[in-house]
């Protein structure tokens, strides 16, 4: 599921969202996979403007945002994630 964003992201430029934990610190990042690799992915980081690379095996979720605005519209909260972390 995981590689199924990572690759979604890299063949269509879309942003997805990740869940990611380094040093026993769990982070949400919006990003846009420039690059995949079987142990890193080389990416825009939308919050932070930059490019990072993440290790795949750090990746603990990955969502496509079109799905979470779905939902989240659908239940009536009326802001998408997307829109909500981009403060």
């Amino acid at each position: 599921m995981i590689e199924h964003e990572l690759k979604y992201s890299l063949d269509n430029n879309k942003v997805i969202s990740i869940i990611y934990m380094k040093d026993m610190d769990i982070s949400q990042r919006r990003i846009q996979v420039l690059k995949l690799e079987k142990e890193t992915v080389k990416a825009i980081d939308i919050d932070k403007g930059a490019i990072r690379t993440f290790k795949t095996d750090r990746i603990l979720s990955a969502m496509n945002l079109k799905i979470v605005s779905e939902k989240y519209s659908k239940r009536g909260y009326g802001v998408c994630l997307s829109n909500r972390q981009r403060g």
